[in-house]
């Protein structure tokens, strides 16, 4: 598999070699059996991956190390514990006015450092300090420094009758302390074992063979395995952790997807994921999928994002900023609770956009009220003219489906006809399909 980021490959060609220096990283730090290498900036954006992708745990631990190298007086090492034996090593590089300018992130063995990171003492070497002067000088480098402002010379300004005083130092921004609770919720949801679940939509046109699936957070926790961890989600939302949760539901699909290609490689088939708003103002998140695809060599149109109307009307030009960006990567975008308002229409001219779920106010009424048989009919006619599929929602009787056919809608996604079931279902069925 390809080792380079390839929103980077076009920097690399005669660029600094980031492989080159892994291998270095990799060969000065194997006494402690490192499992992944990762080159950062200063905020921590990544410039490098020795593996296919990074899961949450890892990019979370990349943004504390961040925060924290802030501060010049910062330890210049840190660990992060991440789990099943996992340990992140993040290193410090700074230059010579102790300013950050890069971190270097090394996936050990928790074994091979001892407890509280006793024999990380092991790792640096000489060949390792020569491996970290050497990233130093490429993020010197690489960064742009605006030439110096000519200064007059205190006698000189006082002949011009003009001796003004020194210009105040700026304020080094304080960094707002993170409060107990959220801390505590953040190491929570990184240590709560999930699941997923699909739900197909059912496709009302006979013999269509398209396969759409609906993503599902499950909890996997013993008390209550297999039901929607609505307490953590909402406690996640409300503190500005629902991106979190958005990458390990997005790390753990794309796994699943790379372990099963034979699920989606002979279907054209789209998984959907439910994305809060914390992500949508994440300026990270975007970079986190594109790298996760890119990583994974996904064919494009196989992951879609859902966004409900109103967040999306929220976020104005923020949202067209993000269609635009998931189509350059080749994520279809899904809008949800769609109904017959202005700001409903204006989305419409989203790029991208593959796909609207009807609000179930406009369809519950339809066998009795001609204006949302109406609706659902003008809504279906239009989204089939602009190339986009139309899905009915929480349709539970034979008689609504038939309805809904004859309207013009093209899915419904429904308990009654296909419930969510644990996603490794789709392998069973898979194996279960003549050749």
């Amino acid at each position: 598999m390809e080792r380079l980021n390839k929103s980077t490959a076009a920097g690399q060609a005669t660029g600094p070699d980031f492989a080159g220096l892994c291998e270095q990283i990799r060969a000065a730090a194997e006494s402690v059996r490192v499992a992944a290498i990762s080159l950062h900036d200063a905020a921590g954006e990544v410039l490098w991956l020795t593996e296919s992708s990074m899961g949450p745990d890892e990019h979370n631990a990349v943004r504390e190390a961040a925060e924290r190298f802030r501060d010049e007086r910062a330890t210049p090492i840190i660990t992060h514990d991440l789990g099943d034996s996992r340990t992140a090593v993040l290193i410090r590089i700074a230059g010579a006015q102790r300013a950050t300018l890069g971190i270097v992130m090394l996936i050990v063995d928790t074994r091979a450092i001892a407890p509280q990171g006793r024999g990380i003492s092991k790792m640096m070497t000489p060949s390792m300090q020569r491996a970290l002067t050497e990233f130093t000088k490429m993020r010197i480098a690489a960064m742009t420094v605006a030439p110096p402002q000519p200064v007059a010379a205190p006698a000189a300004a006082a002949l011009r009758g003009n001796a003004a005083k020194p210009a105040p130092a700026p304020m080094r921004r304080a960094q707002p302390a993170v409060p107990p609770e959220v801390d505590k919720l953040n190491a929570a949801l990184r240590r709560s074992p999930i699941a997923l679940h699909v739900q197909r939509l059912v496709p009302l046109s006979k013999g269509s063979s398209l396969k759409r699936f609906e993503v599902l957070l499950r909890s996997k926790s013993g008390s209550s395995p297999n039901l929607a961890p609505e307490a953590m989600l909402k406690a996640a939302v409300e503190h500005g952790l629902g991106s979190m949760i958005d990458r390990r539901v997005l790390s753990e699909l794309i796994g699943w997807l790379v372990r099963h290609p034979l699920v989606w490689q002979n279907d054209r088939a789209l998984f959907t994921v439910n994305l809060t708003a914390t992500a949508l103002h994440d300026e990270h998140f975007i970079k986190f999928v594109e790298l996760c695809m890119t990583k994974a060599s996904l064919p494009n149109g196989i992951i879609g994002f859902e966004v409900d109307v109103a967040s999306a009307s929220k976020l104005g030009k923020k949202m067209a900023d993000v269609a635009v960006a998931l189509q350059r990567i080749g994520c279809p975008l899904i809008l949800d609770d769609f109904n017959l308002r202005t700001e409903c229409f204006e989305l419409l001219r989203l790029p991208g956009v593959k796909m609207l779920k009807l609000s179930a106010a406009i369809t519950q009424q339809m066998r009795s009220d001609k204006v949302s048989q109406a609706a659902i009919t003008a809504v279906a006619q239009m989204a089939r003219v602009l190339g986009i599929h139309t899905v009915s929602k929480r349709t539970e009787s034979q008689a609504e489906k038939e309805w809904l056919t004859a309207l013009g809608v093209d899915f419904v996604q429904s308990n009654a006809f296909s419930p969510p079931v644990a996603i490794d279902a789709l392998i069973k069925s898979e194996s279960a399909m003549p050749a």
